[in-house]
């Protein structure tokens, strides 16, 4: 009897063992790499207030974007990530005299972002939506005159709003499909805020660059 419940505890262990290992398996990787490409839309920088009647906005024109992802899982269904988002695209000045556009610079637009993402759904599923929201900087690689950059800055605070699925084939390939809004601080200007206690004075208020994006990429799952 001893040896017949020995065997049965035996066997007990070895299933649950087996198990812990397919799940494992399944869910095996903390860190995932993703590069991606897609389309990145919209977008102004506000010179209604730099003093040129014939400039009041420029355009960031729309077009491809490509970069990469990085993300590690650090508690549970929550994901750190690291994304750089490359936008090659131009800039052209908007005439309010005579509603013409003119052209420029070329611009390569980067975005830096560090944010948190939430997966929706258990591990073991290959389907996992999710959302997610982060803040960085983008960078404005325009050309120069004179040795200073075109638009007079270059590096400007930014953030991301969004969400998307996940889509995994094996436990270390996937695909992600995502759509973003990612706003870009610009030049600064002054309107009127008017308070119930103080009453209305002038403030300093950041104009943005407002972005969407849309984009797919190819994930490689790997680590424990």
């Amino acid at each position: 009897m001893f040896k017949l419940k020995l065997l049965f505890v035996g066997l007990l262990l070895v299933c649950t063992a087996s198990t812990l290992r397919a799940q494992s398996d399944y869910n095996y990787g903390r860190y995932e790499i993703a590069p991606f490409f897609g389309s990145r839309f919209g977008g102004t920088i506000d010179l209604s207030q730099q003093g040129n009647s014939n400039v009041d906005y420029l355009k960031i024109k729309s077009s491809m974007d490509y970069g990469i992802m990085g993300d590690v899982t650090f508690w549970q269904n929550f994901q750190g990530e690291f994304m750089w988002n490359r936008q090659p695209t131009s800039l052209t000045s908007h005439n309010p005299n005579d509603n013409t556009f003119s052209p420029v610079s070329n611009m390569n637009f980067d975005m830096y972002q560090f944010s948190v993402l939430y997966q929706f759904l258990s591990p073991e599923r290959k389907l996992r939506p999710y959302a997610v929201a982060g803040l960085g900087f983008s960078h404005y690689g325009t050309g120069s005159v004179n040795g200073q950059s075109v638009l007079g800055f270059s590096n400007r605070f930014a953030y991301n709003l969004g969400g998307g699925v996940k889509y995994f084939f094996s436990a270390h390939w996937g695909a992600r499909l995502e759509a973003r809004w990612s706003p870009s601080h610009t030049t600064s200007g002054e309107t009127e805020y008017c308070d119930p206690f103080y009453g209305c004075y002038p403030a300093t208020v950041a104009n943005k660059a407002e972005q969407g994006q849309v984009n797919i990429g190819l994930i490689y799952r790997f680590g424990k």
